[in-house]
């Protein structure tokens, strides 16, 4: 029996193994830059799949649709939900829809949900991006949707940034350390050069060290790094814990994980080794003792994108600028 559903610019797409952006592009007669080998296949794709145009649907999205787009990194983390909420509590109160999309730590699948916002022609784009270099996004660039970066900042940008201040307070962080004359520091992170608020973090204690004498270490976790590969390059750095170390956990989930580790090791928190972190929603008020840290806002990070975002669309002004949220060093019994 024939199927009368008919035909989508996303059937089209696949059909011709390119982005839907793409064929919206080929549709509107937009073919700068375009091979003709691509537009030979969308072609074929259009007469296969009998697409037809929704030049109505198109008129009416050329108005404002009132949705914005919201692309995290990892859905499941604790910074994202805050992150959504401080969102939401200031476009709801001014109309508008948000999309969330998850690019769960893939910068190919983080590609392909910006190019579905792109096809739903939102108004905006609130993006925490897996990529840190400029030419990554220069798809994006090219759309010229408003668009805000939130977390982590996008070398040589080209957008609005609303950040943390990750380099001044992890230096802040560090120097609390050496006062408490530390002769070891060691960071644990995953891969630091994979994104720039790692970058930041690290750097900033590796600083320290033009001006302070102490050793820095870096213990970099992989997806796959068990919880018994930790302890082993704990124990091998530490001298099984006889040199003065301060762990510093890039991130709250981090230093949670490696907590059950010296819980289940029986490593006593700050006798054998002193721990700190860069906290993401308050994970250190809730341990014992009480971890040094230092605490950001994801929900303030959040509003405060949305209000950039806000003045971009209804002012239609456009500023490459740096916004920095304030965090708070929260010094506990922990190192």
């Amino acid at each position: 029996m024939k199927n009368n559903k008919r035909a989508t610019i996303n059937d089209v797409a696949k059909t011709a193994g390119v982005s839907i952006t793409t064929v919206s592009r080929y549709v509107n007669g937009n073919y700068n830059k375009m091979s003709a080998k691509t537009r030979q296949k969308i072609q074929t794709a259009v007469k296969e799949a009998d697409y037809h145009v929704n030049r109505q649907a198109q008129m009416l999205k050329r108005q404002n649709s009132h949705l914005i787009g919201v692309v995290v990194a990892d859905v499941e983390n604790f910074f994202s939900s805050l992150l959504f909420k401080g969102i939401d509590e200031i476009l709801s109160q001014n109309a508008f829809q948000i999309i969330l999309m998850n690019s769960n730590n893939s910068k190919a699948k983080e590609h392909q949900q910006i190019e579905r916002l792109l096809e739903l022609q939102v108004d905006g784009i609130i993006l925490q991006p897996m990529g840190h270099r400029a030419a990554e996004y220069r798809f994006l660039k090219k759309q010229n949707v408003p668009t805000v970066i939130v977390d982590r900042r996008i070398e040589h940008a080209v957008w609005p940034e609303v950040v943390t201040d990750n380099y001044e307070y992890s230096k802040k962080l560090g120097e609390l350390m050496l006062e408490m004359q530390y002769p070891q520091i060691l960071v644990l992170s995953e891969s630091v050069n994979e994104n720039t608020a790692r970058k930041e973090r690290y750097s900033a204690l590796n600083d320290l060290k033009k001006n302070h004498h102490f050793i820095l270490g870096l213990i970099e976790v992989a997806e796959n790094t068990s919880d018994h590969e930790i302890f082993d390059i704990l124990k091998e750095k530490t001298h099984n814990f006889q040199i003065k170390t301060a762990v510093f956990a890039i991130k709250g989930p981090l230093l949670l994980r490696l907590m059950r580790i010296l819980t289940q090791q029986h490593i006593i928190v700050p006798d054998q080794l002193g721990l700190s972190a860069f906290d993401d929603w308050e994970w250190a008020k809730l341990t014992h003792p009480l971890i040094t840290a230092v605490q950001q806002d994801p929900k303030l990070i959040g509003s405060t994108a949305a209000n950039v975002l806000l003045k971009e669309i209804t002012e239609n002004n456009f500023e490459q600028k740096l916004v920095t949220v304030k965090s708070e060093l929260i010094v506990g019994h922990s190192l």
